[in-house]
């Protein structure tokens, strides 16, 4: 089995999985509860409270954990226009669906930055656009792109968010483990991240808010992590999550040399193959593990199920909660033609890629794939 979906999901780290194993019975219990193991289990949450900030460079942010960033980027949105009634909202058509499902249905003024061709923002437009604001406003963008790999310039725009007196929301969690992250010098407001994207258990998050800022509750009922979200911490994922973040400055350098030689090996050898593939944002900043790309002749569909037959995870795309191949709305923001968007798929590498693992899905793609696309014409 060749696994080349990092993006939607990453495998359980092995140092997540024996700290996890290793957990004594004097260490599990409720962080909540006044006895000495309920004590225990309250220091090593806490614990793993300030080894995240640590590690993300956040002296000057509180951290929330939740049940993942689809969770943090609701409870960032709407917790922080209900408590400081913002007025309008700023964000991308790119935005993962947990941010623009949320834009777009809020009760506020919403207005979209223009993506360009190549998926990339114009700040120029958006110091325009956030000049003429004359009410409170947030804007939500976030680092890197889950399905192109596409970086944007968060500290550039956080700079201009904060000439014009206004609140930015980053989701950040493609960028955790890809990218150097120091929050106190991207001086964003909130910031999302997720531990199933770099090896640690699935169900848990973080929410990083600024210590200037505050935010309303989005579950209550416990008052668990400072009544901001209610419900009994999840122990075992906040443990996972820790050892998982201790990770990432190793992570980070080899997405950046070993696994992005591998991402631009195969991206050399597609385009020797024909002028026809098209890699979506080649020329610009992007995720080194991420190959987002398209044929034409054949369908993403018929791609995904030809590759899965040859025991190769690869997909459309963002994960969706149908498990079917859908339209991407990212390529459709970027005006991308209908040809690419039905025949689009990410590869996305992490750290148990190898060379060989690339050369073989490349193989195996021309031949069941590029040479049999004809066959499979929308």
């Amino acid at each position: 089995m060749i696994y080349f979906d990092y993006n939607a999901t990453a495998p359980l780290h092995k140092n997540v999985i024996k700290k996890i194993q290793n957990i004594k019975f004097e260490e599990f219990g409720n962080p909540s509860s006044i006895h000495k193991i309920g004590r225990n289990s309250k220091k090593i949450v806490e614990e793993a409270r300030r080894n995240i900030l640590s590690t993300l460079k956040a002296k000057n942010y509180d951290l929330i954990f939740t049940s993942g960033a689809t969770e943090s980027n609701n409870l960032a949105i709407k917790g922080f226009i209900k408590k400081n009634n913002i007025k309008t909202i700023y964000s991308l058509e790119t935005e993962h669906a947990s941010v623009i499902d949320v834009v777009k249905n809020l009760g506020i003024e919403k207005k979209f930055f223009k993506t360009n061709s190549n998926g990339t923002v114009n700040l120029k437009e958006i110091e325009e656009l956030l000049s003429k604001q004359t009410s409170s406003f947030l804007v939500s963008i976030m680092f890197a792109n889950n399905e192109s790999g596409i970086i944007h310039p968060i500290t550039e725009i956080s700079k201009i968010v904060k000439k014009y007196n206004g609140i930015i929301h980053c989701d950040g969690v493609q960028s955790l483990g890809k990218i150097e992250i120091d929050l106190d010098s991207l001086d964003v407001d909130l910031f999302s991240i997720s531990s199933h994207k770099i090896g640690g258990p699935t169900g848990i998050g973080a929410l990083l808010i600024n210590l200037r800022n505050n935010i309303s509750p989005e579950i209550i009922g416990g008052g668990q992590e400072k009544n901001l979200r209610s419900g009994t911490e999840n122990y075992l994922g906040i443990v996972g999550f820790s050892e998982a973040i201790n990770e990432v400055k190793n992570l980070t350098r080899i997405c950046n040399s070993e696994i992005k030689n591998n991402r631009d090996l195969l991206e050399t050898n597609l385009k020797k193959l024909s002028n026809e593939i098209k890699i979506f944002g080649e020329d610009t900043d992007r995720l080194g593990n991420t190959c987002y790309f398209a044929y034409p002749s054949m369908t993403s569909e018929n791609q995904v199920i030809a590759l899965d037959q040859k025991g190769i995870c690869v997909s459309s795309g963002a994960a969706c909660s149908s498990g079917k191949v859908e339209p991407s709305h990212v390529l459709k923001a970027m005006k991308v033609d209908d040809k690419y968007i039905h025949s689009a798929i990410r590869v996305s590498l992490g750290w148990d890629s190898t060379k060989e693992q690339v050369e073989t899905f490349f193989n195996v793609w021309k031949l069941d794939c590029f040479k049999n696309g004809a066959l499979n014409v929308r």
